[in-house]
């Protein structure tokens, strides 16, 4: 399959398209995701611009859509067919926000979407919406949850306060509309 990944010290000029053996089977709780999309966030441009740093020949893209080819022993939120989308932050699974770093961040701190297959624990992943496509669902998740943790989890706004975005990118569009919904 082919794969982009990065060549440090990083810049637009040392990305490269490689051959990789694709993924394989599932292991027990993983599913294989046959990627159709990726968004470009500036964290992803941060990260390959190398004002982020990362380890050399890593695969960039923090955000993935596709579909699931098949499922690993006891997975059983998702079959074969189903369309789903990357999370941003893949061991943050319930309650306040609690991670304080980069480690587990795909496109950073271990490879990323920019390739053809992935196979990644289940849990990494999500439902897409009804209706949308890969190449809109793979704007959701670094952008919402970046505009949701300034605007709800480090703001605290409220119905009444008033918002400024700057820009029309995806975390503005998102902190538009969260707020609100406020």
């Amino acid at each position: 399959m082919q794969v982009i990944t990065l060549q440090q010290p990083g810049g637009l000029d040392n990305l490269n398209v490689q051959q990789m053996d694709a993924p394989g089977e599932p292991m027990a709780g993983e599913i294989r995701v046959r990627l159709h999309a990726s968004s470009l966030n500036f964290h992803d441009y941060a990260v390959v611009a190398g004002m982020i740093p990362t380890e050399d020949q890593r695969i960039p893209m923090s955000d993935g859509a596709g579909v699931v080819e098949a499922v690993g022993e006891g997975v059983t939120e998702f079959a074969a067919g189903d369309h789903v989308v990357s999370t941003f932050f893949p061991y943050w699974l319930e309650g306040p926000a609690r991670v304080g770093d980069f480690r587990t961040t795909p496109g950073d701190g271990v490879d990323g979407y920019a390739r053809e297959q992935v196979v990644r624990p289940f849990e990494w992943f999500t439902h897409q919406p009804k209706g949308y496509s890969h190449a809109e669902s793979a704007t959701l998740t670094t952008a919402g949850l970046t505009a949701w943790r300034a605007l709800v989890v480090d703001g605290n706004i409220k119905a009444g306060d008033s918002v400024l975005v700057l820009g029309t990118g995806g975390v503005s569009i998102f902190a538009l509309q969260f707020a609100r919904m406020m």
